[in-house]
């Protein structure tokens, strides 16, 4: 349940548990899923970059500011 994107907090509803270390104990999750997530929320993960041509390679602050912009408008959303 928790791989497939449940909250902790509803879990240890669900079994019962009066304190959420004791529903820590009983969910493990695999390592594909810690790797990706790890990669997904990294702040040091490589921005994804659109095919340019070489003209443009000097707008990269252009590119970052974009990719803020866009995480910005994720986080809010």
């Amino acid at each position: 349940m928790l791989e497939g994107g449940a909250d902790i907090r509803y879990i240890q509803a669900m079994l019962g548990h009066a304190e959420l270390s004791t529903t820590q104990i009983y969910t493990q999750v695999s390592i594909r899923t810690l790797k990706q997530i790890h990669t997904a929320t990294h702040p040091g993960r490589p921005i994804a970059r659109t095919s340019r041509p070489a003209q443009d390679a000097g707008d990269d602050h252009h590119l970052l500011l974009a990719a803020l912009d866009a995480e910005a408008d994720e986080d809010d959303g």
